[in-house]
């Protein structure tokens, strides 16, 4: 599951959760760990579901050289509310 949606393939992916939730079966008399993994696995198919057109085929964009993580989003937002408030440096973790 986790290989279709790092290279985009939604529809397998949905598919393999489908099976997942098959095998799981979700009753009344289930074990509670069963009843658990089984809510897990629902909303995680309906995460994807509507995120589905969101997600992109990051194998590509590893192949490619593009950029696969939000660190350089992350640091944009970060210059750009320092300048906004008028910070002089960035904040820090207390210990």
């Amino acid at each position: 599951m986790k290989w279709h949606l790092w290279h985009g393939n939604v529809y397998k992916a949905l598919q393999k959760i489908g099976s997942l939730e098959i095998l799981l079966e979700y009753d009344d008399d289930a074990p509670p760990g069963q009843r658990k993994l089984y809510k897990a696995v629902s909303e995680f198919e309906g995460y994807i579901l509507a995120n589905a057109r969101f997600i992109p085929n990051y194998g590509d964009r590893y192949r490619y050289g593009e950029a696969i993580s939000t660190g350089f989003v992350e640091s944009t937002i970060n210059q750009v509310v320092s300048k906004r408030f008028v910070k002089k440096q960035q904040m820090r973790w207390s210990p």
